[in-house]
């Protein structure tokens, strides 16, 4: 039982509370930790509830599974992955908070993240989210842990996925319409494998990002289209009733940040 409570015992909920009230964001208001040997609590990563305030701050607070709402549909925010994302969460911000207070340098915030994210996919796994998503959670997350770290290594990570990801979509488009040979198509859909191994040890996120994100391509990009007309609608209906008013803002989706801002309204 890798999720427990305070007292040791078997996590069987996850206590939230919504804070602001029109926002995306929610606190914790009962502590409860994760270990991954499942025998010995005082190996636990705890998550503690914060100062319980009703406009908390960057650290007291957690959008749960940090995924934009156009791909709900495919992966939601919440569901059995609200327990490893709030602990993820938390984790993230404390190693943070040590890099830019400088108590670690960007090295050590980095094998700090590798551990914090291996265990956010590792409690996917526990609460029986399906192999292939708990793998494309834990690859962006894996990502992120550049972007907030080590930007030099994280474009550089990037550029690698790109061509990796272009190599992929390309195949199918030089056999079907521009006529090159089989083989071509062979070496363009193995790409990847060798350009990740550029990056490696890192290579199994790179092979993650690249092949997945090829064979998600399609349906996140008609995920996308079907939004953006519906995005396009809410907001001048938005700007005809509330805009004029000068109440709240221009409409993103639910996990709009500014709902924090405009909640005060409610």
């Amino acid at each position: 039982m890798p999720f427990i409570t305070a007292d040791g015992s078997r996590l069987e909920t996850v206590e939230l509370g919504q804070v602001p009230l029109a926002s995306p964001t929610f606190q914790v208001r009962k502590k409860f930790g994760w270990h991954e040997d499942g025998t010995d609590p005082s190996t636990a990563v705890w998550v503690t509830p914060p100062r319980a305030v009703s406009r908390p701050g960057p650290g007291e607070r957690t959008d749960l599974a940090s995924v934009p709402a156009v791909f709900w549909s495919l992966i939601a925010s919440y569901g059995r992955q609200t327990a490893p994302a709030v602990v993820h969460d938390s984790e993230c911000w404390k190693i943070k908070v040590d890099h830019k207070e400088g108590t670690i340098d960007s090295n050590e915030a980095l094998a700090r993240r590798l551990v914090a994210d291996r265990n956010f996919r590792l409690g996917l796994r526990e609460l029986d989210v399906a192999p292939f998503r708990a793998w494309l959670m834990w690859t962006f997350v894996s990502f992120e842990r550049y972007q907030k770290h080590a930007i030099p290594q994280f474009l550089g990570m990037l550029a690698l996925a790109f061509i990796g990801f272009a190599a992929i979509v390309f195949a199918p488009v030089a056999v079907l319409t521009l006529g090159w040979p089989l083989w071509t198509a062979g070496a363009l859909l193995l790409l990847p494998l060798v350009t990740s191994l550029i990056a490696a040890p890192r290579w199994v996120e790179l092979v993650w990002l690249s092949y997945a994100g090829a064979l998600l391509f399609p349906v996140a990009a008609l995920q996308v289209a079907a939004y953006i007309p519906y995005n396009l609608l809410e907001n001048a209906i938005w700007f005809i009733i509330d805009g004029r008013k000068h109440r709240g803002s221009p409409v993103v989706g639910p996990t709009d940040m500014k709902n924090i801002s405009r909640s005060s309204a409610v």
